[in-house]
């Protein structure tokens, strides 16, 4: 067994809101771990909104053969709910560079360049970048790419355009191990929101998918204030049931899930972004803050614990809506939206094991 991080030679060059073109990954061994690192430069005209780090990718797909889809969170801003699940689950800030080091403080006015780096970490155990409970069989594959939708060049502030980026890929891989019976591989789905109107007691339902085992729900809360401001008191509350039986999983108000969240991951926290918890997330917090920050507007929902401690909730033989998601949802107004993306993993096709 051989263990390596390694560059992509090709990269990908940015142009507003289109599919950027494909990046070819290496195929050599079992892919642990994709990094995708940005470069932007923007002439600002006055402060830049919120997230503006996190807010330059619209779609992000990792495709093998015949369109089978190893990460594929598409929708609204989907880099900001990559790059919070880094900070949560990696305990990975999410690195925003002036050219200076890693820089705490919003953009103001004049010419800015910035560094992004968020990764997608398939496995387990975020704290290993070998990690093999769940990886991308890349060596038994035809093909595997990255695709890249970028936003509007405006998606920093409308005042001003992006003007120049660029995406460069790093990937962790195991060497040497020939794809193993019973390996899981990570898939995922997105459900894009936007609320209708108030419901009390978790009333809103949706449908959970089903067909794989379903390791957490990650959920992205905004509410109508433009541009994508996260806050606390739009969903307020979420229970996952089966109304067949009536079996409740859990029901937790969305303070009590994100605290849960950052005991579970190891953050320490009980602050919102500017203010207590619930507070619109608007400035990103000072060094002194870092180790108090919950992010308001985002919560990982972690299933291991209730069900298999590697994988999660095992849905292979359940149908769509055996398990529902109900939301609580307050204070409405239009432009309010929830997105979710659904962390899936599932067996590696048979077809596959031994290549």
């Amino acid at each position: 067994m051989k263990k390596v991080i390694k560059r992509i030679v090709d990269s990908s060059t940015w142009a507003a809101a289109v599919d950027l073109t494909a990046v070819n990954l290496y195929r050599e061994g079992l892919i642990t771990e994709i990094t995708i690192r940005s470069n932007i430069t923007i002439t600002l005209t006055a402060a830049a909104y919120s997230d503006f780090w996190r807010r330059v990718l619209q779609n992000i797909k990792i495709q093998g053969d015949g369109g089978r889809s190893f990460l594929g969170m598409s929708g609204t801003q989907m880099s900001t709910m990559l790059a919070l699940w880094n900070e949560v689950a990696l305990g990975m800030p999410t690195l925003h560079s002036n050219g200076a080091g890693i820089a705490l403080a919003i953009p103001d006015v004049g010419s800015t360049s910035f560094v992004t780096v968020m990764k997608f970490h398939p496995g387990s155990n975020p704290r290993d970048p070998f990690d093999l409970t769940a990886c991308i069989p890349a060596r038994a594959l035809s093909t595997l790419q990255a695709i890249l939708t970028t936003t509007a060049a405006a998606t920093i502030v409308d005042t001003a355009s992006i003007t120049a980026g660029t995406f460069n890929y790093e990937i962790a891989e195991v060497l040497d191990v020939p794809v193993f019976p019973g390996m899981m591989v990570p898939m995922g789905s997105t459900l894009a929101y936007a609320h209708t109107a108030n419901y009390s007691d978790f009333s809103y339902q949706i449908d959970v998918p089903a067909g794989a085992f379903l390791r957490s729900i990650i959920m992205r809360i905004n509410d109508d204030t433009a541009p994508f401001r996260r806050k606390d008191d739009e969903v307020t509350g979420v229970r996952l049931v089966k109304p067949k039986t009536g079996e409740i999983v859990f029901e937790q108000s969305i303070y009590e899930l994100e605290h849960e969240m950052m005991r579970r991951f190891g953050c320490r926290g009980v602050a919102g972004d500017v203010g207590p918890i619930g507070a619109i997330a608007d400035l990103r917090p000072g060094g002194a803050d870092i180790e108090a920050v919950a992010p308001a507007g985002f919560v990982v929902i972690d299933l291991r614990p209730f069900f298999d401690p590697l994988y999660g909730l095992d849905l292979r033989g359940y149908q769509t809506g055996d398990y529902k998601l109900g939301l609580t949802i307050e204070n409405y107004a239009s432009g309010d939206d929830t997105t979710i993306y659904w962390d899936q993993l599932t067996p590696v096709d048979p077809g596959l094991v031994g290549r």
